[in-house]
């Protein structure tokens, strides 16, 4: 068993590991973590990373046994709406799942002739026909959208419910033609920085939490307006329940075939996100600590395991997680985004 004890480390939460580097997190700390992996406990990473961020979809509730949220998780949405943007409906495609059912997941183009004006990451807000809610909804097309023309954005929509007050119902219903009102954009936690043309990010995403990611990815790979070449790192693990129920499939596989270098594209199916970082831990946390964002987006059910991922790791090392995690979200070093 390996003993841990206590050390000042700035202003933040320290602890040293026999024969590792020291452990910290806090404001103008060095952070070092040991690695997320079974295969090589014995291997060491310095931790120095920039933003650990997490966005999940919406869901109606927790089961009582998994993780509480905490009420940081929630998603920001504005108090008021400067303007409502009238957009016409392109297409409307199923992507997988029962064609009108529950489960089944549309991609919504949206015409909103060159008004609205956002950057990939962020989400909008739909507005209904009666005027008495608006539901937000991460865009999945880059600025310029699927065309590149700058007249349109992309929705990816999982149809949670059938009746008539369901806003996924209501979008994918939708037929080509029809009027749909937007407001946004509101800038979300997966609004990837830009400055740095060689940065490394790390994206894991289950079902329509997939949305933003593409939205990222086709600007940094496939939009021919962006005007700069992309030179660093793009991985994306993709959590789904089969092969067939990955979204994106065919498009995430050929930027891959054409940007091999820059962009790896790999599939947990069976939806074993939680796997697949804890088998990733040694390269995950060597890009972070060579500067690399990481990233989650997907069903509030991820949450659970991923968090329980972390906690049994921080635990085999002697770390008391419910306290340190606690210590994370103050300094903004681990971000979730609920909606």
């Amino acid at each position: 068993m390996h003993a841990y004890k206590m050390l000042p480390a700035g202003k933040g939460l320290g602890f040293n590991h026999s024969g590792s580097q020291i452990l910290s997190f806090g404001k103008n700390a060095p952070t070092s973590l040991p690695c997320l992996s079974l295969r090589n406990e014995k291997q060491h990473f310095n931790y120095n990373h920039k933003v650990l961020c997490m966005s999940a979809c919406r869901a109606t509730k927790l089961n009582a046994a998994v993780i509480p949220l905490e009420a940081v998780e929630t998603r920001q949405l504005p108090l008021k709406v400067d303007k409502i943007y009238p957009t016409t409906v392109v297409s409307v495609e199923t992507l997988v799942g029962p064609k009108g059912g529950i489960g089944e997941i549309c991609h919504i183009v949206l015409n909103h002739g060159g008004s609205f004006s956002f950057v990939e990451g962020e989400f909008l807000q739909v507005h209904f026909p009666d005027d008495q809610k608006a539901t937000p909804f991460s865009i999945a097309s880059c600025r310029d959208g699927d065309s590149f023309d700058g007249k349109t954005l992309s929705l990816c929509v999982r149809r949670a419910a059938l009746f008539a007050g369901s806003a996924s119902n209501y979008l994918c219903n939708l037929k080509p033609g029809d009027e749909v009102r937007i407001s946004g954009p509101v800038d979300g936690k997966m609004v990837f920085p830009t400055q740095d043309l060689e940065a490394k990010h790390i994206m894991v995403a289950t079902a329509t939490g997939i949305a933003p990611f593409r939205s990222n990815l086709q600007r940094l790979f496939e939009d021919p307006k962006a005007g700069v070449t992309f030179n660093g790192l793009a991985w994306l693990i993709s959590g789904a329940d089969n092969y067939n129920s990955l979204l994106y499939n065919k498009e995430f596989t050929q930027i891959q075939q054409k940007n091999f270098n820059h962009f790896r594209y790999q599939r947990a199916l069976n939806n074993s996100v939680d796997d697949s970082i804890y088998q990733s831990g040694d390269e995950i946390f060597a890009l972070l600590d060579d500067g690399a964002y990481i990233y989650f987006a997907g069903s509030l059910t991820m949450l659970p395991g991923i968090k329980e991922t972390f906690k049994k790791i921080a635990q085999e090392r002697g770390v008391d997680w419910d306290k340190l995690l606690p210590e994370l979200i103050q300094n903004g070093q681990w971000r979730v985004e609920v909606y």
